[in-house]
């Protein structure tokens, strides 16, 4: 599940769902092995009840950490091209670094 989604998904759980709604969701991020979204949905249930402040808390700083595990690994892949692009001579390799630079 993307992150606009689970963003969308927990807004409208936080809403008008209730704890059901919270654990099936929670289920589907498990199943689709994004533990680190499941835990943040888990914990907008407190003893079988929805907590929806936490709810949306912890699906904030979920996507939060994402967001920001996201751009450091652009900025990895962005500084390995830049030193393969130096100091890999001139081959395949490297033009195609080169093009893929114009993405990152």
């Amino acid at each position: 599940m993307d992150l606009i989604t689970f963003t969308e998904e927990i807004e409208l759980i936080a809403g008008a769902g209730d704890a059901d709604d919270a654990l099936e969701l929670m289920r589907r991020l498990l199943g689709s092995n994004q533990t680190v979204l499941a835990i943040a949905v888990r914990r907008g249930v407190m003893g079988g009840k929805l907590d929806a402040e936490a709810l949306l808390a912890s699906g904030r700083k979920a996507v939060e950490e994402a967001t920001q595990e996201h751009e450091r690994g652009r900025r990895q892949l962005r500084a390995a091209t830049r030193d393969l692009i130096r100091h890999g001579g001139d081959n395949i390799i490297t033009r195609a670094a080169g093009e893929l630079a114009l993405f990152i």
